[in-house]
């Protein structure tokens, strides 16, 4: 019998609601999302925070940073929805780990602090975290510190490598650069060419590699990654990716 389709939620249900927020996180369960991926930041208090960005001018607030507020400060900034009918506020990583415990997390680390992974170990430990945890970093320290706080956790090739992979096999080279990691990802398409194939699927599902398409945010890139038998994908529309899961469940003879 097939295995339906892994969602992770991108900074929860994000293309409609406000992102790292708890309307977009609450959203994306209802639409089905099956785990999380969020991105991790330290308040000026040293409480983890979900944003994407230290500075968010990109929602309009120049005056906010979160490296230089306190939790409590940052828990009043509103966060607007990418069309600007909706709003919500940050919350902590703990926040959501108490309404989710059950969920699997992609942890985006946007910081390479240490205080920030030892933050993390003692909020997991506390909150007795048992799911299944896979780190995104952004320097050789930061993997440095999942390897020494969070030993048993994969974590993702950084952007540079991945993009460098992908780009290997947008030209035809294959595998040849393909990185160490035991968890891997690429966009379905580049330039309008897929970026991978079934075959290469299956060779690193045989190798015990994980493989994570990304962003599948229409019907096109989820049914590539359908035909070459990918079964995780990270999405910020997990409600269309669970329709289509669905769909094609109902579809299938027998």
């Amino acid at each position: 019998m097939e295995t339906p389709m892994k969602i992770y939620a991108h900074r929860g249900s994000s293309l409609l609601w406000p992102e790292n927020t708890m309307l977009a996180f609450d959203r994306a369960h209802q639409a089905g999302a099956d785990a999380f991926e969020t991105d991790l930041r330290l308040s000026r208090d040293e409480t983890v925070i979900l944003s994407h960005d230290d500075n968010l001018v990109r929602f309009g607030r120049a005056d906010v940073t979160v490296s230089q507020m306190s939790a409590d400060e940052l828990s009043r900034v509103d966060i607007p929805s990418p069309d600007g009918t909706l709003r919500d506020h940050l919350i902590s990583l703990r926040t959501l780990l108490q309404a989710y415990p059950d969920k699997d997390y992609i942890f985006d680390c946007k910081i390479s602090d240490r205080r920030l992974f030892v933050r993390l170990r003692d909020l997991l430990t506390e909150l007795k975290f048992q799911r299944t945890v896979w780190f995104l970093t952004w320097s050789r320290r930061a993997d440095g510190y999942v390897r020494e706080f969070f030993p048993d956790c994969p974590y993702f090739p950084r952007e540079f490598r991945t993009r460098v992979w992908g780009w290997a096999r947008f030209l035809g080279l294959g595998d040849l650069l393909e990185p160490k990691n035991r968890i891997l990802s690429l966009p379905a398409f580049h330039w309008n060419r897929p970026l991978f194939d079934r075959a290469m699927i299956e060779s690193l599902r045989r190798r015990n590699k994980t493989f994570v398409g990304y962003l599948v945010n229409d019907e096109r890139a989820y049914r590539h990654c359908v035909a070459c038998g990918v079964d995780t994908v990270l999405t910020d529309r997990p409600e269309l990716i669970r329709t289509l899961s669905q769909a094609k469940r109902v579809a299938q003879p027998g």
